[in-house]
């Protein structure tokens, strides 16, 4: 006798339910075991990805006393690890707070980059080292070693100096050649050639010299002092006895200037490589060997007692031979001591970055090392989780 129909419909709600929770069991037995098939559809375990920016805390043994290390390990094979340098306001002299540069950037980590003038009573507070960031030279500096990072993500140190060499109507030979002794920053002496881009600001800062401004690969205009900046090019101020140089231009001149290594070579190979940059230092490891000493130090421009036998707060990025980047901060420790933390942390290529107030780490939103002030310039590290 067939069943009314709110049975039978009990009936099929029941078997549904029961269907449900046998399907449910299976699932739970196939996360346990690792795997199990329901007319033939497959339940995986699903297999964690593990995090390629992980933070821990080491601490490092140097004779009798031990030194507490914050440590940010970054694997850099992994397809979703972006590299990039970040700079206080998006303008070479500005600064920001650390941790403010990093959620403004969207960085899951970064450590304070090069030395800068922090003293300076002035608003612009120049950068020391070599900057390089989207494959540009935003700052060049004269001292140190750099760090960079190329397109496929191969990370170098090397106490590189470039040169800027220029030309116009496409010829660098006499009368046509001219040079720059900086790029992006206040003038040190009454002589100098500087070019200003747009990673400066809106205009030059400069008051005296003539400037020569190039929009476009052509020169637009020729003044004097401050000049804008046109977004599509750069001015190129000169001052003191380097001025007569800015008579080899003239309104509609083709201009341009690029990179050469100082010992002459051209800036390709490796460098050529370089989409992201930072220069401070000195060196701390190679090859997986110390070889900081004072007299590598001041063979790489430095002379500050703070650099060559002072404790101090630290900050230093390292390159493992897995190809791991190491940012790492210590609360005191001289610049000796550091050479040694980072050979023990693994690295087989070190550099010191800027250090004192200026020491800071950042990992996923909040500080693991807190700077005493606003910094210039970090180095930033970023996860593209849609990668």
């Amino acid at each position: 006798m067939a069943g009314s129909p709110i049975t039978n419909l009990r009936f099929a709600r029941a078997w549904g339910l029961l269907l449900l929770v046998v399907v449910g069991l299976l699932c739970v037995h196939g996360l346990v075991m690792g795997s199990t098939c329901v007319n033939s559809v497959c339940f995986a375990e699903a297999e964690a990805v593990p995090d390629p920016i992980v933070s821990e805390v080491i601490k490092v043994k140097l004779g009798s006393r031990s030194v507490t290390c914050n440590v940010v390990r970054v694997n850099l094979r992994d397809p979703r690890v972006r590299v990039g340098v970040g700079l206080g306001s998006d303008r070479v002299g500005a600064t920001e707070d650390l941790l403010a540069l990093a959620r403004r950037k969207g960085a899951v980590a970064a450590i304070n980059g090069t030395f800068f003038d922090a003293y300076e009573k002035g608003p612009v507070k120049d950068p020391v080292g070599t900057i390089i960031t989207r494959g540009e030279l935003v700052h060049k500096g004269n001292t140190g070693t750099i760090f960079g990072i190329t397109g496929d993500k191969k990370g170098m140190m090397a106490p590189a100096r470039f040169k800027i060499v220029g030309g116009t109507d496409g010829s660098e030979k006499w009368p046509n050649n001219w040079y720059s002794y900086f790029i992006n920053r206040a003038p040190t002496s009454a002589n100098s050639v500087i070019i200003y881009t747009p990673w400066r600001g809106m205009t030059t800062g400069v008051g005296d010299g003539t400037s020569v401004v190039v929009k476009g690969g052509k020169v637009t205009s020729i003044g004097t002092g401050d000049q804008a900046i046109p977004d599509d090019g750069y001015v190129i101020n000169f001052r003191g006895s380097e001025e007569s140089l800015a008579s080899r231009f003239y309104v509609g001149a083709k201009v341009h200037y690029r990179l050469e290594i100082e010992d002459g070579t051209s800036a390709s190979g490796i460098w050529a490589d370089v989409t992201e940059g930072i220069g401070a230092g000195p060196r701390l490891v190679k090859d997986g060997r110390i070889i900081f000493s004072v007299e590598v130090a001041k063979a790489e421009g430095f002379t500050e007692a703070k650099i060559l036998s002072e404790s101090n707060a630290r900050s230093a990025l390292g390159i493992t031979e897995s190809g791991e980047l190491l940012m790492v901060t210590v609360p005191s420790a001289k610049t000796a001591e550091l050479a040694e933390v980072m050979k023990s942390l693994g690295a087989v290529d070190a550099m010191n970055l800027d250090g004192g107030a200026s020491s800071g780490l950042v990992y996923r939103d909040n500080y693991i090392t807190r700077t005493g002030r606003d910094i210039s310039n970090a180095l930033l590290v970023f996860v593209d989780e849609g990668s």
